[in-house]
């Protein structure tokens, strides 16, 4: 705001919410490379001792409820009701881990795991917790969430060394936060984006994610939309990412979904069928890009 940046090229912009894509969706999506399909119904509880003193219920929430927003545990059913609140504030303002795990176990049980969406960071921070626990059971008690994401999904699509990640207790050995607390160039995002919509999770000669679970969240995969959001636009979420339908009422020939990377304040990268991405940083509280989806159209037709 005070005119254009002499170094754009090495700006370096918060993630917020596109972690929930980019680090804990890549996450759970790498271990179910590394170990199978299995881990997506893996219970929470069995990773997170702390679930067992929660007001809600967490007996049969799965990690794929977890990502999905659909653990059941909730306060208010509005849209980010919950997120808004004071409860939450509690969660983003605490910095020891066991604050920030109580404050984000603090929702009573409301309905069953896989049935209602409702958008909480602190279920992120909860996955992000339960996927490092297992890690740590398949590779040990060294292991963690964060690095096995960075040396092993990052490094083969080489972004920059300063993708690094916020934790609990301002420590490196602290918990990831999972969702929220990167930092991103612009070509670290676009290799992101790359990586996950034209590369199909595949680098360096490898599959890196899961291709079963990354078309999933890209919405290539019409048996699994992921679930339907509350609020005056009824976009999916699937695994993380966020998705909107474009069809016939749009001036389109076809339906088609594009998946999408979304954070606080006016962050999104979408990521279209016909292997364009659009991509902007704000903090001015701007989602507009349906635009820019009727744009790409001209470049190569997202229907068939």
């Amino acid at each position: 705001r005070y005119g254009a940046y002499a170094f754009c090229e090495n700006l370096r912009a918060p993630s917020y919410s596109t972690a929930k894509s980019a680090f804990a969706g890549a996450a759970l999506m790498r271990l179910g490379q590394k170990y199978g399909a299995g881990v997506y119904n893996l219970l929470v509880k069995d990773y997170v001792p702390e679930t067992t003193s929660s007001v809600g219920d967490w007996m049969n929430v799965t990690f794929n409820n977890t990502i999905d927003m659909a653990t059941g545990n909730y306060r208010l059913a509005g849209y980010e009701s919950d997120e808004a609140g004071s409860y939450m504030e509690t969660f983003f303002l605490a910095e020891p881990y066991t604050d920030k795990m109580t404050a984000a176990l603090n929702f009573p049980f409301k309905v069953n795991p896989g049935t209602f969406w409702n958008y909480h960071s602190s279920d992120t921070f909860i996955i992000t917790r339960a996927m490092n626990n297992y890690l740590q059971t398949q590779e040990g008690s060294g292991a963690d969430i964060f690095n096995m994401v960075k040396n092993e999904v990052y490094m083969p699509i080489n972004l920059s060394a300063g993708v690094s990640a916020i934790r609990t207790d301002n420590a490196p050995f602290g918990a990831p936060f999972g969702g929220y607390g990167l930092f991103w160039t612009q070509d670290d995002i676009a290799k992101v984006a790359k990586f996950l919509n034209n590369d199909n999770g595949f680098a360096n000669g490898s599959q890196i994610l899961h291709p079963g679970m990354l078309q999933d969240s890209m919405q290539k995969n019409p048996n699994d939309r992921g679930m339907t959001t509350s609020g005056t636009t009824a976009f999916k979420y699937n695994n993380g990412f966020w998705a909107k339908d474009f069809n016939p009422a749009d001036g389109y020939s076809c339906t088609f979904w594009t998946p999408f990377m979304s954070g606080y304040g006016g962050i999104t990268v979408v990521m279209m069928p016909n292997g364009a991405t659009f991509y902007y940083f704000s903090d001015n509280e701007e989602f507009n890009w349906y635009n820019a989806v009727h744009e790409a159209d001209k470049l190569s037709p997202h229907c068939p």
